[in-house]
């Protein structure tokens, strides 16, 4: 089940901002999310508990719970990520380039890892670009709505699995398209093919949400 399994405590709050290098504030967000999915309650003397459930059951909790939410969320990323690729295009550090190109070789070669990884790897790639802005109040937004960027890339998984596949295989594309754009220092290229990433993903998920469950 994982490295939490049900009825397994989730370490506090500061230790899981230490382990995972993100202040309090960024757990806490990621913990009401959990909670208002269904995956994890409060229980005095416990801390925070991982629940049992059902797979199909709790994947159209989350669907319906944090859909309007998850709009929101894809919204934000549209109105500043666009531009955060623009901004590293335009000053691309050293650091950036031997990310970028690190990325590019294993994006290429196919190095996608089990799910979590890939969803991981994928929501700390934006994180990256935004660290690499230079721009702190970026960073900061962009770190808050991580925990989103996973919920979004989980709900990828209650799709058919021809469209879960296309999402895959799509996003492995944009990714590569703005990294390109990057690197040739193409400040408009990389507005315009992040700007598309954000708007397919978007597309993606929610066009297909009334195939789910069915």
């Amino acid at each position: 089940m994982g490295e939490y399994p049900p009825q397994s405590s989730l370490p506090t709050e500061t230790r899981l901002a230490t382990d995972y290098g993100i202040s309090r504030t960024v757990v806490r967000s990621a913990l009401d999310l959990l909670k208002r999915a269904g995956l994890v309650e409060s229980r005095q003397g416990s801390g925070t508990v991982v629940v049992e459930f059902e797979p199909q059951a709790l994947a159209q909790l989350n669907r319906d719970a944090q859909l309007p939410e998850l709009r929101d969320c894809f919204e934000c990323r549209a109105s500043i990520e666009p531009d955060i690729a623009a901004i590293v295009a335009a000053n691309l550090s050293k650091p950036a380039r031997a990310y970028l190109e690190d990325q590019k070789r294993s994006l290429n070669e196919g190095d996608e890892g089990t799910e979590y990884e890939r969803s991981v790897r994928d929501a700390d790639f934006h994180i990256k670009l935004a660290e690499f802005s230079t721009n702190s109040f970026f960073v900061s937004i962009m770190n808050q709505l991580r925990p989103h960027m996973l919920f979004a890339m989980n709900i990828t998984k209650t799709l058919t699995s021809r469209a879960h596949r296309n999402h895959i295989n799509l996003s492995r594309l944009e990714h590569l398209e703005t990294i390109a754009a990057i690197l040739n220092e193409d400040s408009d290229g990389a507005r315009a093919s992040m700007r598309h990433h954000i708007d397919s993903s978007t597309a993606r998920i929610f066009q297909n949400q009334s195939e789910s469950f069915t």
